[in-house]
């Protein structure tokens, strides 16, 4: 029962202070684990991968996603040099619950849907009714208020999710939200475009790929 996958979401809620720490063991190549179930926000053949762990009821998640990432696209992604794999680190059931209707959508809406979740996070979140408020994002996206409501009765869905969730904990040591591993390197809570600038730089001109 979705009860009792939710009994699983015992994670913090608060979120870590931006830094940074070592996430790769020394001498060891950095592995990000990347299947065909993960959502890749850019070129597979980037040479610079980075994983964002976050959380679509987290406000400093949207503040990157709003602010910082379209800054991200423009310079890296679109430029063909980073990759962001996006995986959800869920803190609360209507966090899962976001998670799940976007899983379930067509999945080349994907993106488009954690953007508008992200942008209209203090709408939806803290609606009176917060799961119709996601139904009616569902719709917009190309998944029908039947197929929502079998989504989010499918336990399998809100397993997927979990086990990232968990994989994250045992691999990262993810706790909090956002969460970012660029090449092995976290980089922890709210940062500014400068912040990834300044990790993006090095670890491509380690690469011996130029930066501008």
């Amino acid at each position: 029962m979705l009860k009792t996958l939710l009994a699983g979401l015992a994670l913090a809620t608060a979120t870590f202070m931006a830094g940074s720490a070592s996430a790769q063991d020394s001498g060891k190549a950095w592995d990000p684990k990347i299947s065909d179930t993960d959502y890749v926000l850019g070129k597979a053949d980037a040479p610079v991968t980075m994983l964002e762990f976050a959380s679509f009821t987290c406000p400093h998640c949207a503040a990157f996603s709003n602010d910082v990432l379209p800054q991200i696209e423009k310079a890296y992604v679109d430029a063909g040099k980073v990759k962001i794999v996006f995986r959800q680190f869920p803190l609360n059931g209507l966090d899962l619950r976001a998670g799940m209707m976007a899983r379930c959508a067509p999945r080349e809406q994907y993106f488009n849907i954690t953007k508008v979740l992200f942008q209209t996070q203090q709408s939806w979140a803290t609606a009176g009714d917060p799961i119709a408020a996601l139904a009616q994002i569902g719709g917009m996206a190309g998944l029908p208020k039947d197929k929502f409501d079998a989504c989010l009765a499918d336990n399998s869905v809100a397993d997927a999710i979990i086990k990232l969730s968990q994989e994250a904990q045992a691999d990262y040591k993810v706790n909090a939200t956002p969460t970012f591993v660029v090449e092995g390197e976290t980089l922890q809570g709210e940062n500014s475009f400068d912040s990834f600038k300044a990790i993006f730089d090095r670890k491509l001109a380690e690469k011996g790929v130029a930066t501008n």
